[in-house]
Order: C-alpha cells, then structure tokens, then sequence
C-alpha cells in the first residue's frame, strides 16, 4: 500500500501518477515484482522479465553498490539531471547527497516497480524542492509530452543518468527520451544560432522597414479575403523537383487556375521560364537576402507584386519596382508597438519559421484558402542539387558536394524510398508539419516529385491535379491593389510616447550602474552587512528596465542571446548561502 506520506506529496505535484498507482492497490503485491531483504538487510527488488528474475539493485548490499555507481559523478558540475529507473531510490538519494543543489527528474518506466517505491519508501527521502518532474509508464505521447517540459524548463540542457540494469529491459522508452533529448539540444543549439546570429537585424531591419510597411496594404488586413474562399493556392518552393513543372505551372498562370505564390529563390527559376507569379515572398532577414528578388529589380518588372514580411533585411525592399504588399512577423517587436489598424484593434501578426514556405503557409490558412498545393517543396537532396535549374548564386552554389552527402541523413520520400536530406531541412519539415496539423480544414497537396514525405499531406502529381480539379478560372486581376489603414493620430501618439519611456530609460540605467558600483565598493571592503539592502534596489531597477516600452521594443530583443545567459547565471548563484565567493 502507498505511503501516506507519499499519497499527499504526490497528491501536490502529481495527481495524475496518484490516480494512476491508485489502480494497482487491489492487488497486496505487484505480480512480477518481490520485494526482498539483502544480505545487508535493508530490502532489494527483483523483477521477473520474461519468465526470469532479475535483480534491479544489488542483492547482497544495495546501498554500497549506488554509493559506487554515483561516484562516476562526482567531479562534476550538474544543473538538471534525468534519472532513468528509479528502482527503491537508493543511488538517485546517494547522487542528491552529494549535488544537494542539482534539480532532477525521474523516469521509472515500470509503474509495478514504481508502486513498490512508494509502498516502502518516502519520497520525502529526497530534497523534494529540487524534484521537478516525475514520469512512469511506457506510453510515448505522455513521456513525450512530459519530457518536453522538463527540457523546456531545463532550457534543453540536461545531465541523463541510467540505472545499468534498464537499459536491457526498457531499451524502446530509453530510446525515445534520448531522442527527444537529442532533438531538443538540436533546437536549442539552432535557436540559440538563430537568435545570435539576427538578433539585432530583426530589430534594426524592422525600423528601417518601418515607413514602407505604414505606406503598404497589410496583407492579412487591408485584402478581401473574399477574393480567397474555396480558391486553390499553389506555394512554389525552389526546390530542384521545381524543374519538372514549369509548363504545369505556365498552364495553370496563362488560365489563371490557382493563386501562384512564389517563395524565396523560386522567383528567379520562374521568371528564367517566363512565368510571372501572383506573388513573390520574402522574409530572410539577412543582408544578402535582396540577391533573391534581384532579378524583379534588374528586368524592372512591375507586375509581380511582393509580400514581406517586416522584419525581412532592409535591402530587399528598396527601389523594388512593383507592388509591396506586408506581413507582420513576430520577430518584429516594433511595429505592434506602433501601429494601429483602422477597421480592427488586432493587429495579426505570423509567427517566424525556419523557411519562407512555413510563413507563407500560416498566411494562406489567414487568408480563408482551403485547398493550398506545395511544388518544388523537396526538403531534399535531388541529384546532388539544393534548388532548380536558373537558381545560382555563384561559387557552384547549387551543386551538394560529396562530403555533405556522405553524412546525410536519411528520411522517407513520397513513393516510400530513402532521400538523403539535412538537418535544416527536417526542422523546416517539422515545422511545415506542425502547422499542417494545425489546420485539419485546409486539404494540403504535396506535388513534389522525389520531395521528403510530408505528414498531413496527399502526394498527386501537378498535371493530375490540373486534369481533375482545374476547371475554372480563379484568380482576380489587380487582387493586390489596396490601400494602407493605419491610424496615423495613433502612431503620432505612440511615438511621443516613446520619447518619454527613452528618457525614463536612461535614468533608470544610470541608477542601475550607481547601485552596481556600491554593491562592488561594499563587497571590496567585506562590508556585507548592508549589501542586501543594495541589492533590494538594484532589483527593483532592474524590474522597472524589464516594464520599460522603450526596452522591451527597441533594446531587449537585440540583447535576447545575452539575457537569456545572465538569467541562467543568476539562478545558478540563487541559492548560494556564501556572499563572497573568490574565484580561483
């Protein structure tokens, strides 16, 4: 029978496990578990694992064996730790004796065993303000939905620990959390990339962009979405299957049979063909990114109207010789602060995503389209190509070298074979995937011959689709041609606004620094009884800076990498009692 104690710690953090463990109480003894004494005395757990018993800890003396098995950890330094098995406790309460200050999860993927914890020991044996999680059973939504707030919390660093004998008799659960853990880092590593890497570009691109997004017809806003209901949307990717549908998709613009929306370098494959589409999109914003429209520019081609979203790199947009029209992208903290439309107080924004195909999926679901085809979209490798043909951009960009194709790897293509693809391209096909799923209304059509399979998609070839649901003419002439709504009054208003929070910014900033620099004059002097007092301030400063407009919208995105390091070294050093620590 559970623990009292147990029932009522679990009963606060966990009540589902509770609920769950509840279930086994009809039974005095778990059926392929026995709990038994060691020679030591103190109780060991056997488990019968296909027809065989099988110690889970040591039968002679379980203590002595985890005081061993811990010792492998204890030079070094832990933050977050997954504890793999749990068993009876004994080496995750010997690992937590010697890292007192490290937070943990557990994992038991045995919820007999886990009973048989918390039938004979307390939880309570562990520092409990430490114990962040806990997960029990094998079903994979659950530990994978579990896992991912651990990590989440964790910031996706994290120390994973194996009770040695799990890792025979439990390898398909240990598989699944170490790829979910291994995903994770992925992620974090690419966003913490991400981030470094354009942190100030989206902030200073999203002003310079900012008079051309006022002067420009939102997209998602100032567009009839009437002109879109039960409208096919085509999204041409520049992926090399690209190749294979030029004369589909000339068709398709010549009768005006779908909305054509051309997504980052497709644009210069198509324009190569003659085929002008109902849009080009962009969204990058690196300085280089103008190089992907620059043949619009160069041919001064005034009929391909633009779509950017605002945080896109500045040079994109200047002396564009057509329409423009925007999307408000999530990266950019300015305009939200400033604009203000006149016929809705929401002003819609979509989310940044690792490809343009991503950003502009999100913004035909907006636009009403149910019926939305991807071509070109390979998320692949094709005959050793990273786009289609007329795509260059010097160096034999196009070409994959031998080197990155040996240690691709691997996922399934549309017919079911292996494709060799990357890392970036997963990502953006999980993306893409996500959003899919989040839109069960729209039917997705993916036309890629030789493309990544994407889940939520049906594959049919282009010209089928053209024989069998192409009938009739579509797509409105001059669909573009709207007016900007933004209040101007408002914007007045908010910049003024501004100006203020900037001087109330400085001010603040100056009584940090001042705050800061007795902190440093009274640890200098060990005069550390009326440090904490300094501190209170500098708190409160610093809580004042975080509520500032001007901060929250100009400075802290650009600085996001940098802060999101100090929070992490201020929680390391929270609950350190010693005022004074001198670095060796």
């Amino acid at each position: 029978m559970i623990l009292i104690d147990n029932r009522n710690v679990l009963r606060k953090i966990d009540r589902e496990i509770l609920n769950k463990l509840t279930q086994l109480e009809s039974r005095d003894t778990p059926e392929s578990i026995q709990l038994v004494h060691s020679k030591t005395g103190v109780l060991t757990l056997k488990k019968e694992f296909y027809g065989k018993s099988q110690y889970i800890h040591s039968k002679y003396d379980p203590e002595k064996e985890a005081e061993r098995f811990v010792t492998k950890f204890e030079n070094e330094t832990y933050k977050n730790v997954l504890f793999i098995g749990l068993g009876l406790g004994y080496h995750v309460k010997k690992f937590m004796e010697i890292h007192p200050n490290t937070n943990f999860s557990i994992y038991e993927p045995d919820e007999e065993i886990f009973y048989g914890y918390l039938s004979n020991t307390s939880l309570k044996d562990l520092p409990l303000n430490k114990l962040k999680r806990i997960i029990t059973g094998s079903n994979p939504t659950e530990i994978t939905n579990k896992l991912d707030t651990i990590l989440q919390e964790a910031n996706g660093v994290i120390k994973i620990i194996i009770l040695p004998v799990y890792e025979k008799y439990y390898g398909d659960q240990i598989e699944l959390i170490m790829k979910n853990v291994v995903d994770s880092m992925k992620d974090r590593k690419s966003s913490i990339l991400t981030n470094f890497s354009y942190q100030k570009r989206w902030t200073i691109n999203s002003i310079k962009n900012f008079p051309v997004v006022l002067n420009t017809p939102n997209i998602l806003l100032d567009i009839d979405k009437k002109l879109f209901e039960g409208k096919p949307a085509i999204i041409v990717a520049a992926g090399p299957s690209l190749n294979e549908e030029f004369e589909n998709l000339r068709y398709i613009k010549e009768h005006n049979l779908a909305y054509i929306f051309s997504v980052g370098s497709a644009i210069n494959a198509l324009i190569e063909k003659g085929i002008y589409p109902d849009a080009a999109c962009t969204y990058d914003p690196q300085d280089i990114n103008y190089k992907v429209i620059n043949i619009i520019k160069e041919k001064n081609i005034k009929e391909i109207p633009l779509i950017f979203g605002s945080s896109v790199g500045f040079e994109t947009l200047i002396d564009y010789p057509g329409k423009m029209l925007h999307m408000i992208v999530s990266q950019d903290t300015v305009s939200p602060l400033l604009l203000k439309h006149n016929y809705t107080d929401v002003l819609e924004t979509v989310n940044d995503a690792p490809s343009i195909s991503v950003v502009i999926y999100q913004v035909l679901v907006k636009l009403g389209f149910t019926d939305i085809i991807l071509v070109g979209q390979n998320l692949a490798y094709v005959n050793k190509k990273h786009y289609a043909n007329g795509i260059d951009y010097g160096n034999n960009s196009n070409n994959v070298n031998d080197e990155i194709l040996v240690s691709a790897p691997l996922i399934e293509d549309v017919y079911g074979n292996d494709v060799k693809t990357s890392e970036v391209f997963i990502r953006m096909k999980q993306q893409l995937e996500m959003y899919i799923k989040l839109s069960p209304q729209v039917k997705v059509t993916n036309t890629t011959v030789r493309g990544a399979l994407i889940e939520g998609t049906v594959f049919k070839p282009l010209k089928l689709i053209i024989e069998e649901n192409f009938k009739n003419k579509v797509v409105q002439k001059d669909w573009f041609n709207r007016e900007s709504n933004y209040k101007v009054e408002y914007l007045a208003k908010q910049l003024s606004l501004m100006e203020k929070e900037k001087e109330v910014l400085w001010k603040l900033l100056m009584n940090g620094i001042s705050y800061v620099s007795k902190i440093e004059q009274k640890v200098n002097n060990k005069d550390l009884y009326r440090i904490e007092n300094e501190y209170i301030k500098l708190d409160k400063v610093i809580e004042k800076i975080k509520e500032n407009g001007f901060y929250s919208s100009y400075i802290a995105p650009m600085i996001r990498v940098q802060y999101e390091g100090l929070v992490e070294k201020i929680q390391s050093v929270r609950f350190e009692k010693n005022k004074i620590i001198t670095k060796k």
